[in-house]
């Protein structure tokens, strides 16, 4: 297994995404290789500097990169050597079994359409998110490929998001809801009302509409919404977990509550640690041909060695291969009619 990192991608570029690189190699429980895309001089550099050497690290240069100010489709055009365009070519030819780039989200999502191509039966890809509670995680997507979406778009979502939460937890019939603004079955937008008959009629075991509020408990296992809404869900979550840390523990700090902080700070932390998103590294870029991997633009090493877990996991679970295997199977009893494919307006 050989996985693929941008090197140049991302604020803190190229120093966490090597660093992160190292830290997966030296992790016990890693068993891929790693080959750092970018420019050679700059990712020896930074090698020597901590002393490391592997066999299981590779350097494939790239002259160029990809800043958040190119359009995507026209620096793919224009930077055929950037580091993003040459990894994700590493994993079209088979030399790489996944892609991670913390750059551009526009431009990740847009080269890897453009070079991977899309999966049969997948009319958009998705971005997932797997969102932590008590019991485990719940699978959010999209959070951010697509920001209108149409009927059709959030039922392939269902489907995709149902085989990957099964491939990854091996739970069988994964509890798939559709977002809405409340469980009643005359709430919700047109969109959220029709994209409801479609999941309904497909072979899921579809369990009818969620609120936000279940995102973070164990009520389904799957929550389809477009990527507008996905992602303002899952950055105002990490705003407020932010938020309200930095609040605690601003008040535990306090002298007349040291004692009381003593004691609270082993839960603090394991909290702290759970809704962390650099715990959870990367979110997958669903329905295209492989595996690409969508990191946050502020992600430090640690989101980095756990976004290569991450494409170690997905890698060996076979998702890709599911889903193309898969979705033709699900749609099949689905007629799509007029309104289906239409991106509607509220």
């Amino acid at each position: 297994m050989k996985i693929v990192v941008d090197s140049m991608g991302g604020d803190n570029a190229p120093f966490i995404n090597i660093e992160g690189a190292i830290q997966y190699l030296t992790d016990p429980k890693s068993t891929g290789d790693v080959i750092l895309v970018g420019q050679e001089s700059v990712i020896r550099k930074e090698l020597q500097s901590r002393s490391f050497e592997s066999p299981r690290l590779h350097i494939q240069h790239a002259s160029q990169v990809v800043t958040m100010d190119d359009s995507p489709t026209r620096s793919f055009k224009e930077k055929k050597d950037s580091s993003m365009r040459v990894g994700i070519e590493l994993v079209k030819k088979g030399e790489g079994h996944a892609f991670i780039s913390a750059g551009s989200t526009g431009a990740t999502m847009a080269y890897s359409l453009l070079s991977l191509g899309r999966i049969p039966g997948v009319d958009r890809p998705a971005i997932g998110a797997f969102m932590p509670h008590e019991d485990g995680t719940t699978l959010l997507l999209d959070v951010g490929a697509i920001a209108e979406a149409k009927p059709k778009n959030l039922l392939q979502f269902g489907i995709m998001g149902s085989i990957v939460y099964r491939k990854i937890t091996k739970k069988e019939a994964p509890r798939v809801a559709l977002m809405s603004i409340g469980e009643e079955a005359e709430k919700g937008t047109p969109l959220v009302k029709e994209a409801k008959r479609l999941l309904e009629a497909a072979d899921l075991n579809f369990n009818g509409y969620a609120e936000g509020r279940d995102v973070f408990n164990n009520k389904f296992d799957v929550i389809v919404t477009d990527g507008f809404t996905g992602n303002v869900s899952l950055k105002l979550a990490e705003s407020t977990f932010k938020t309200l840390f930095s609040m605690i523990k601003n008040r535990l700090d306090r002298p007349s509550r040291l004692i009381g902080a003593r004691l609270i700070k082993p839960v603090f932390t394991e909290l702290v640690g759970i809704f962390d998103p650099n715990n959870y590294g990367g979110s997958p870029l669903l329905g295209i041909k492989g595996i690409s991997l969508i990191a946050h633009g502020s992600s430090n090493e640690k989101a980095i060695k756990n976004a290569l877990f991450e494409a170690q996991r997905l890698v060996n679970s076979n998702v890709t291969d599911a889903i193309q295997q898969e979705i033709t199977a699900s749609l099949s009893n689905i007629t799509y009619t007029d309104i289906d494919e239409e991106i509607i307006h509220h």
